[in-house]
């Protein structure tokens, strides 16, 4: 494999992983909310990364390289999402958006990282696009707004 597609790779596992830790800590805060409104919100964007995380490993199977699994080095805590199994109980649904919204902050900076470096257009679009999904998700969250769920 060339060193750029090797680069590559490595850039695009980090998003993947990345994804699935959004994909984690959106499912765990899907099942401490109060609200079924926030609930079935939450467990939307959770399948929405799980969905990033998989186009993002075609995209790496598809330049030869092989995609990993699972989250980032440290896991969900690595990632700026809080380890919200251990505080579910007594939350208030306001907290898990402002926890969610600190986890996909971080996740938003992974990708803005990403597009520092050099890659094909298609590639490109495909990442940029995936970044103000989530960089919405990330106003929205901070905002109180309504959950919008039509952003796939």
């Amino acid at each position: 494999m060339a060193q750029d597609t090797e680069a590559l790779t490595r850039i695009l596992n980090k998003l993947a992983s990345a994804c699935n830790d959004s994909w984690e800590g959106f499912g765990k805060a899907a099942k401490g909310v109060h609200s079924d409104e926030l609930r079935k919100w939450f467990t939307d964007i959770s399948a929405q990364r799980l969905h990033f995380s998989n186009i993002l490993a075609d995209e790496i199977t598809r330049l030869g390289g092989q995609p990993s699994q699972g989250g980032t080095a440290g896991g969900i805590l690595h990632q700026g999402w809080v380890d919200l199994e251990a505080r579910i109980r007594p939350k208030d649904d306001a907290s898990f958006r402002s926890n969610c919204a600190d986890g996909e902050e971080s996740t938003m900076k992974h990708f803005e990282r990403a597009l520092e470096a050099e890659m094909p257009t298609e590639l490109r679009t495909i990442v940029e696009r995936q970044l103000n999904v989530i960089r919405s998700t990330v106003e929205q969250l901070r905002s109180g707004s309504p959950a919008a769920r039509s952003a796939r």
